[in-house]
């Protein structure tokens, strides 16, 4: 089981990598254009079905996590909404099957010599409504995106870009910045649209993986007249750039995706997705073995059966993941802002067992913060199961919170969200704490918009996280998770000199010195361990067979969601 595993993640390293070199140092002096969307629409055109027959009916059923928090595409941030959102919007670059950059609302582009403004040349495309996407779209969207008063999760996404250090210092100005203060600032950004069809970015400095970031969704077009109307994101009033359309939203029930009519790319097969909004794994797996779903997210306590199961283990679907599991601390206030205390906690989980009890055995024990397949892989730095160093560490924890005993230790917030498969593993945790140091925790399982607001805003000592790779690149998990202003620092860590060194990184155009500084970085993240690495994972779906998916190792909820746009069904 674990070499088959490894061969698996072996075969990730040999993508990423590949996908890495295409997000390289730019070349300052060609223009640098790949093939126009069209183009790369007839090579997936050509992948299309060549055996069975295409079924009558187009429609795929499967479920989402539960109701999405947001449909805004500069707000979105959890796994529920990014997957309404890549099949609905689409920014300048995507990735394809191999996680290369490829051209989308952006038909080429071209590096200046200092490889400090990128130009962007757009496709003839229209939003879903019929208006005709221009490039003062994406000023609009990256200024909004980055205004403080917006308040974007995503916002440090952006950060390289020429003047937004200055908007993300304002967005954590006390007292808070003013209305002429923003104004000022966002005057400055680094972003132009000298016509319709023409976007230039200066950036602060040099980024290699800018091409990467440009593939986010939060920053692809927004039209301002869209998203600032009344009830903006329903349905009824909803506008996409990407190849599906937001037919239906019955909150809390039913989300129906349909084709967009005016998709400037390649032309979905599907004539319709429906989606579930689901928080219970045993229900959508009933409802899958029942026929009522095309694929579903395999329940971790249900991986053995169905893999020994003659009808179902022939439909799983195991897929290595570019992603962490992770627990993270409160860092900030609390008896966790103490690194003994941390550290013991660390210590004293045998994530071994976790594995099996937890996840049955699927993905690879992580004791750091960079997955296997990326640059920057480091896989023993973090602490391990120790027992005898997790009681030392936790005597220094309570002599340095003045505590006697551990009866005086407060018992800790614990904050997870529930309905979603994560009692057991949260149960697993809060037992070896109390087993192994006699740490008592309260379980606080919510539903997941209040859950990500109440993490966000630093209300529990420990929470569950985990985090996927939005573009195959360490920075995605170095400094989009734990840089101290972004937005995604839901463990409110603050270090100086690693933000220092992720900025130093920023900035590196030879790949080697990079990946040097990366590992600085983890190294001393792990050092100071914000939070518990537990898990480099391995997602498990089952998928009906006549269901044609394309599927990534930056797929989110459901196996192929990244590229929806080429799933078909055959004849069943």
């Amino acid at each position: 089981m674990l070499q088959k595993r490894l061969l698996a993640i072996l075969g990730v390293f040999a993508l990423v990598f590949a996908a890495c070199g295409t997000a390289a140092t730019p070349s300052p002096s060609a223009s640098e254009s790949a093939a126009a969307p069209s183009e790369s629409a007839s090579a997936a055109a050509s992948e299309t079905p060549s055996g069975p027959p295409l079924a009558a009916n187009q429609v795929l059923r499967w479920d989402l996590a539960g109701e999405p928090p947001t449909l805004d595409p500069n707000m979105a941030q959890d796994s529920t909404s990014i997957e309404i959102m890549r099949a609905t919007q689409r920014p300048l670059t995507y990735f394809d099957k191999d996680l290369n950059v490829v051209p989308s609302l952006a038909a080429s582009w071209d590096w200046s010599a200092d490889s400090k403004t990128v130009t962007f040349h757009l496709v003839d495309a229209k939003y879903s409504n019929g208006d005709p996407i221009v490039a003062g779209d994406l000023v609009y969207s990256w200024k909004r995106l980055l205004d403080p008063r917006t308040a974007a999760p995503y916002a440090y996404i952006i950060g390289d870009v020429a003047g937004a250090g200055d908007l993300l210092a304002l967005a954590g100005k006390d007292p808070a910045a003013t209305d002429a203060e923003i104004t000022a600032a966002l005057g400055k950004l680094g972003v132009a649209a000298p016509d319709d069809k023409t976007f230039v970015v200066t950036l602060a400095h040099p980024a290699t993986y800018f091409l990467d970031i440009a593939a986010n969704w939060a920053t692809g077009p927004v039209q301002e007249k869209w998203i600032t109307q009344k009830n903006a994101t329903e349905a009824a009033n909803y506008v996409s750039s990407g190849p599906f359309i937001l037919a239906t939203w019955e909150h809390n029930s039913k989300i129906v995706l349909k084709p967009n009519p005016n998709w400037y790319g390649t032309k979905p097969i599907l004539t319709e997705i429906d989606m579930t909004l689901l928080t219970d794994p045993a229900a959508a797996q009933a409802a899958f073995e029942a026929g009522e779903a095309d694929e579903v997210f395999t329940p971790t306590d249900d991986i053995k059966r169905i893999k020994a199961d003659p009808t179902l283990g022939p439909m799983v679907k195991e897929i290595p993941q570019l992603g962490i599991a992770y627990y993270g601390f409160n860092n900030k206030t609390g008896p966790l802002a103490n690194k003994d205390c941390r550290m013991a906690l660390a210590q004293s989980v045998d994530k071994d067992a976790l594995l099996e009890v937890g996840w049955g055995g699927t993905g690879i024990v992580a004791n750091s913060i960079i997955p296997p397949g990326m640059a920057g892989y480091q896989p023993d730095l973090g602490p391990k199961y120790d027992l005898a160093a997790a009681k030392t560490a936790f005597a220094a924890c309570l002599s340095g919170l003045g505590l006697s005993d551990v009866s005086k230790f407060p018992k800790l917030k614990f904050g997870y969200n529930s309905g979603a498969g994560h009692e057991t593993r949260v149960q697993f945790i809060a037992d070896q704490w109390k087993k192994n140091l006699g740490v008592q925790t309260d379980l606080q399982g919510l539903e997941w918009a209040t859950f990500l607001t109440k993490r966000h805003a630093g209300e529990f000592d420990v929470s569950r996280n985990a985090w996927g790779a939005d573009y195959p690149n360490p920075r995605t998990f170095l400094n989009d998770l734990f840089y101290s202003t972004s937005g995604n620092n839901d463990e409110q860590y603050a270090n100086k000199a690693y933000d220092a060194l992720i900025d130093q990184a920023a900035a590196e155009v030879d790949p080697a010195k990079q990946t040097d500084l990366y590992n600085q970085a983890q190294t001393m993240l792990m050092a100071d361990i914000p939070m518990i690495p537990l898990r480099w994972p391995s997602i498990i779906f089952e998928v009906q067979p006549y269901v044609n998916l394309t599927p990534t190792a930056l797929d989110n909820n459901n196996y192929g969601d990244q590229l929806l746009e080429l799933a078909y069904i055959t004849q069943h």
